[in-house]
């Protein structure tokens, strides 16, 4: 065999070796619900505590979150975010995003008679930083009001 042969099939036993080391380590992302795990719970009758935990390496976005009351009677209005970090998208250029933690309170505004429940739709989108996001995550809650 020819030393530029030998040389070659060197090199692609390397690059071999080297790209499924890579394909081993690389990990898949967590599921949603593992990479921010929301709690909510009532701190009182107008104000709803919603709280996140980020997984290491994920983060959301600020401005992807969305708050509907699907309560007929109940508004939902504008929390006030906490200050995030500014992170370059190569999407959508400078955003700001959430690690780790993030907690809201969630105002509620009754139009007429407190009812004994509301269901609220949250809407939030995230990704992590290898680069893969999540489709938009929409999740429904229904919290008991009754005795507040």
């Amino acid at each position: 065999m020819s030393i530029a042969r030998v040389l070659l099939l060197n090199v692609l036993m390397v690059y071999s070796l080297c790209s499924s080391a890579f394909w081993f380590d690389s990990e898949e992302p967590l599921p949603a619900d593992e990479a921010f795990q929301l709690v909510a719970e009532l701190k009182d009758a107008e104000t709803v505590r919603l709280s996140w935990d980020i997984a290491n390496g994920y983060y959301l976005y600020r401005e992807k979150f969305q708050f509907v009351s699907k309560t007929p009677g109940t508004e939902v209005k504008t929390p006030d975010f906490p200050s995030g970090q500014i992170k370059q998208d190569q999407a959508l250029g400078a955003v700001e995003i959430y690690r780790d933690r993030l907690e809201l309170k969630l105002p509620l505004r009754y139009l007429q008679e407190k009812p004994a429940h509301i269901t609220l739709e949250l809407g939030y989108r995230g990704c992590a930083d290898s680069g893969f996001c999540y489709m938009p995550i929409k999740k429904q809650i229904t919290l008991d009001v009754s005795d507040r």
